[in-house]
């Protein structure tokens, strides 16, 4: 009788064990799984021929993206929502973004070069964060650094001065090697009507591309 207590005891203890390690793995397993608004490319796809100018008047190139990671945003200074509402929020999560790489950077490409000046641009990321990085160039240069990126842009008839402009709402990671790694993708956001990044899931997965990363 002895006996079969103890091995009761040790089949009870190995179970116990045995399911507290299948928790752990579960857990693990959910903290490093990339949520749904990720899409990461199996094979990244290095930039070529980028030829932008940044809002102090200087060239920006496929260089500026070396050594850092780079959270790519398109968009236009006279946008009525998803631009300040995603920069904003970009504002928001940069110091996390920082904590996991102190080289982060966020870089706002605007798509409207006729009427977005480099002084305009340089007023409008600064209120947002003064070290965001603005570029833009005219539409021979600007579409094919765009469409590289996986984003898209459209102009409407320009017959008047308040034209708008169609972008996406998605959000590039370009990883230190100049290549296009991952994109954010949005959902639509029922406050404000209108597609948006989810800033907070963009870290979370952030951090878990950083582990996954091998360069």
């Amino acid at each position: 009788m002895a006996n079969t207590s103890k091995l009761i005891w040790v089949f009870a203890l190995t179970l116990l064990v045995a399911g507290t390690l299948s928790g752990v793995a579960w857990y693990n397993n959910r903290a490093n799984t990339l949520t749904e608004s990720v899409v990461v490319y199996p094979e990244p796809r290095p930039l070529r021929g980028v030829s932008l100018t940044n809002a102090d008047g200087q060239s920006f190139t496929e260089q500026d993206f070396q050594g850092r990671w780079s959270l790519v945003f398109v968009g236009y200074t006279f946008c009525p929502d998803i631009c300040p509402t995603t920069l904003a929020d970009l504002a928001r999560i940069h110091p996390r973004l920082l904590e996991l790489s102190d080289k982060a950077q966020v870089v706002f490409i605007s798509v409207d070069p006729q009427r977005d000046t480099p002084e305009r641009l340089k007023a409008y990321t600064a209120y947002f964060n003064p070290d965001f990085v603005a570029v833009t160039a005219a539409h021979e240069r600007l579409m094919p650094v765009v469409q590289q990126l996986g984003l898209i842009y459209g102009i409407h008839e320009r017959e008047q001065s308040d034209y708008l402009v169609d972008h996406s709402a998605s959000i590039a990671l370009v990883d230190p090697q100049g290549r296009l790694y991952a994109s954010f993708r949005p959902g639509f956001d029922e406050q404000s009507q209108v597609p948006l990044v989810d800033g907070d899931e963009l870290v979370a997965d952030f951090a878990r591309i950083l582990k996954r990363y091998r360069g």
